[in-house]
């Protein structure tokens, strides 16, 4: 009797343990259920805005001089993308009108986001070519709370309220009028960087064709790729985890544009 009354008492207890092990899994299932939904729903949403607004980016109209706008009667409109290839055609580079113009256009396409997520678009040629052709960087211009708080580990940032957000053409020259800046594989390998600590990002990515007009009226062509990159923001210079910052060679706002890392080779420019 008393062998069994133990026995009956270890399946039970091995029973009671199953039903605990049970109910704390689905009790944690049930607890992160919903927020693991909602990464999903962001996810999926922020991958299609990106994907919609690098179309409407590509295909979006504008009038062939930068002066007028397209409501205007007499403006000759013509795809954006076609304008860039143009002036690129030409000289094989963006000039500053045209960069100016693309940007504009780029940042009203984004602005129903801009408050909460930062992002990058750039053109670029892969293989042997290896060209960066255009980049823009939109970031937040963060501020921080430097209240005296003693033995204090952490930090908060937020958006300068006078002065939201910052622009920044990126890969340029030391005139910074051309996208003849710094190495390509330098720039890249900054890029990469950046979008492995930034968190979570949204991207997409079209090919796109670029061609050089020769003397004789024929072309030269270029298998270019146009990117968007989009993430939530946050801020991009040092750290107390990380000695050196992805974008800002600084611990903490404010700042300006001589703050930048070098290699990225920038210079910030306002679309008000």
């Amino acid at each position: 009797m008393n062998k069994k009354g133990q026995a009956s008492v270890t399946d039970a207890l091995y029973f009671l343990l199953i039903v605990t092990f049970l109910s704390v899994f689905l009790f944690g299932f049930a607890n992160s259920y919903g927020s693991v939904i909602r990464e999903q729903l962001n996810d999926e949403y922020n991958t299609t805005f990106a994907t919609n607004a690098l179309k409407t980016i590509l295909y979006s109209s504008t009038p062939r001089n930068p002066d007028k706008t397209i409501f205007d009667d007499d403006a000759e409109i013509d795809y954006l993308l076609a304008l860039v290839k143009e002036d690129y055609s030409d000289d094989l580079q963006v000039n500053e009108t045209e960069m100016n113009v693309l940007g504009k256009s780029i940042s009203a396409i984004l602005a129903p986001v801009e408050d909460t997520l930062d992002y990058m678009f750039y053109i670029h040629i892969p293989g042997d070519e290896q060209k960066i052709v255009y980049l823009l960087v939109h970031v937040t211009n963060f501020q921080r709370d430097d209240a005296d708080v003693p033995a204090r580990e952490f930090y908060v940032y937020s958006a300068d309220p006078t002065n939201p957000h910052l622009n920044y053409f990126c890969g340029l020259n030391d005139d910074f009028k051309s996208f003849e800046g710094p190495d390509y594989k330098t720039l890249m390998a900054k890029m990469t960087k950046l979008r492995a600590n930034i968190g979570p990002t949204s991207e997409a990515s079209s090919a796109i064709k670029l061609v050089k007009e020769r003397n004789d009226s024929t072309f030269d062509s270029f298998k270019a790729e146009a990117n968007l990159i989009l993430w939530d923001a946050v801020w991009l210079g040092q750290t107390s985890e990380r000695t050196q910052g992805l974008f800002y060679n600084v611990e903490a706002p404010p700042f300006d544009t001589i703050d930048i890392d070098p290699a990225w080779g920038c210079q910030d420019v306002s679309f008000s």
